[in-house]
């Protein structure tokens, strides 16, 4: 029979891991433990969820006693709360144990530390009585259900109303700090391939996020990714500690750090994150990625939220990215419409060295590294015209329409590479910008001569190249 003086609705935000949870357990003899768990999570009204990773004596208490005692505490009033538990059986699959693998494994992938962090199941139990610890803080008033539904309600109407591409992510990012308070996050869209995922914008931070790239599976955003699953990390700060340790022992032992790669900014202080997946027709296309020097800023919460924020971010922009835009605007020039256009070099300016590798398709403007990938692709083609025959003007049909550059059928994600592509060009400002003319338009703009310099590959990227 349960007693549960505090429903476990009320306190949601205790059951998330933000703070990890003193459990305590009898052996058969009344023998007392206490341990420390990372994460109680809810699972519903009368239940709730422990993790077990590596505590034998708790596995054999409950197997011979399934009575324990765990103390939750509320990240922002710092209540606490005692919960009675009545152990009922352990999971090893399933949707609870899922929830909970999927963040325990985005903090391993974080730290490097696998084996630490590897969930061996969860410990189901019934909550059989729940009690505040001393005077309880007044409750905070209750957010109206309709008012969160509004919010969504502007959020999707904003989105549904930009026009491109390029004006739904920056209207999108906008909305989420503006509606929801989420003043720090970074859209990624995922590659042909589906392994890795690449930012096409961010908000609140400093340094430009376009074109940074995460690996599915690696980290907090790639975990998201790869189970297809809202990841919520309440608390970083254990996490930022061991993977500091981490990556200091790695150049401690000479290892190699990623490299040629451009930065995923972060907060300095967070204290939460969530990643999101963006899923259409049971496919990844993307993944929003959140941050908050707030503990338990992110969790059971607000998970609805943000699982329904993300479904409508993969619609509106896979819909944006899927229209043909190819026909120049009524009344453009014939020769602008043909790609025929003036050279744009500044006369007097000094050369830019442009090298284009082939190995990975990467592009160095003044030995400085730019872009790789497709955009890099599509940037040493747009270049090459420009050399031979001055060409600044360019359309989308023709860039999809050409071989060379391996996109894949369909092209779906060609908005998405060349607003990489002109971000990048934005932040660097290395003499070489791209710009929209119109619907389908594109203009080049090279501030003096350009020397181009191919470094061809003899590596097993070869053959990709020779067949393009």
């Amino acid at each position: 029979m349960s007693d549960l003086a505090v429903p476990l609705e009320s306190i949601r935000a205790c059951l998330q891991g933000v703070i990890p949870s003193p459990l305590a357990t009898c052996a058969a003899d009344g023998t007392p433990n206490v341990t420390y768990l990372s994460i109680v999570q809810y699972v519903d009204r009368e239940r709730v969820a422990l993790s077990r990773q590596f505590f034998n004596k708790t596995r054999a208490n409950l197997d011979a006693n399934p009575r324990a005692q765990v103390r939750v505490v509320d990240p922002e009033t710092l209540q606490d709360f005692v919960l009675d538990l009545s152990y009922l059986h352990t999971e090893t699959e399933g949707p609870v144990f899922e929830r909970m693998r999927a963040n325990l494994d985005a903090v391993a992938s974080q730290t490097g530390m696998g084996e630490a962090f590897r969930l061996r199941g969860v410990d189901v139990c019934r909550v059989t009585r729940s009690a505040a610890v001393g005077p309880a803080p007044a409750a905070p008033a209750p957010q109206p259900e309709d008012r969160a539904i509004a919010r969504l309600d502007d959020f999707v109407r904003r989105v549904s109303q930009c026009p491109d591409y390029d004006d739904a992510t920056r209207v999108a990012l906008q909305a989420l700090d503006d509606l929801f308070g989420f003043s720090h996050a970074i859209l990624l869209v995922a590659d042909e391939r589906g392994d890795r995922l690449f930012a096409v914008g961010g908000n609140g931070y400093p340094a430009p996020s376009a074109g940074a790239e995460i690996a599915v599976g690696e980290g907090i955003i790639g975990i998201a990714a790869q189970r297809r699953e809202v990841v919520c990390v309440p608390n970083l700060a254990r996490s930022r500690a061991m993977r500091a340790a981490v990556r200091e022992s790695v150049e401690d032992r000479g290892g190699r750090l990623p490299g040629r790669e451009i930065p995923l900014p972060g907060l300095a202080d967070a204290q939460s994150a969530a990643a999101v997946p963006l899923i259409l027709r049971g496919r990844l296309t993307g993944a929003l990625y959140l941050e908050s020097d707030r503990p338990g800023r992110f969790g059971g919460h607000n998970e609805r939220l943000l699982r329904i924020v993300g479904g409508h971010l993969a619609t509106a922009l896979a819909l944006l990215a899927a229209e043909r835009h190819d026909a120049p605007d009524a009344g453009a020039p014939a020769a602008a419409a043909a790609g025929a256009s003036e050279p744009s070099a500044v006369p007097g300016t000094a050369p830019l060295a442009v090298t284009y590798y082939q190995a990975d398709d990467s592009v160095f403007v003044d030995g400085e590294y730019l872009v790789k990938g497709v955009p890099g692709r599509i940037l040493w083609r747009l270049l090459g015209e420009h050399a031979r025959h001055g060409r600044t003007a360019f359309t989308n049909r023709e860039l999809r329409l050409d071989e060379s550059l391996g996109l894949p059928a369909g092209a779906d994600n060609l908005e998405a590479r060349l607003l990489v592509l002109r971000r990048r060009l934005d932040a660097a400002g290395c003499g070489i910008g791209l710009r929209r003319t119109g619907r389908g338009r594109l203009e080049l703009a090279v501030e003096g001569a350009a020397q181009l310099t191919e470094v061809p590959t003899t590596g097993p990227m070869r053959a990709a190249h020779e067949s393009r």
